[in-house]
């Protein structure tokens, strides 16, 4: 269904879910959480015109936050940020902090996945106008 709304490729569409799901498995965000920021990485992703591959990485860094249960610089600055424009000052703006106090709650560990994901995503589709958006087709 995502793919088909998103005007997203089936296969990997269906790979990334696969992945993201056993990724979220037994944390707080496994179900509802997990399918709606699935839906709003996948949805921001096709209005913004990324490909498979750029959206592809995106939800792998979002994997390795999961996986690690806290978000570390390393995946918001590099690997989030290389494929989602502007990717930390949205994580600042859905924490509801400035800059440079996420940088500093980064560095000492404060920002724990659980938390901090479902309101990301919420604001990444806020950012993109994905928010507004039920259908995207692709040219």
């Amino acid at each position: 269904d995502i793919s088909e709304r998103y005007g997203l490729s089936l296969r990997n569409t269906t790979k990334d879910y696969v992945k993201f799901l056993a990724s979220v498995k037994g944390t707080n965000l496994e179900g509802v959480k997990a399918r709606k920021i699935f839906d709003s990485i996948a949805k921001s992703s096709a209005s913004m015109g990324l490909s498979a591959e750029e959206t592809s990485g995106t939800l792998r860094a979002l994997n390795q936050i999961i996986s690690k249960g806290k978000v570390q610089a390393e995946e918001l600055r590099g690997q989030l940020g290389d494929r989602l424009p502007g990717a930390f000052n949205i994580m600042a703006r859905a924490m509801g902090v400035s800059t440079a106090e996420l940088d500093k709650m980064l560095q000492s560990g404060k920002v724990m996945a659980d938390d901090v994901l479902p309101k990301f995503a919420i604001e990444l589709e806020k950012t993109f106008g994905a928010d507004k958006t039920n259908r995207i087709k692709q040219i």
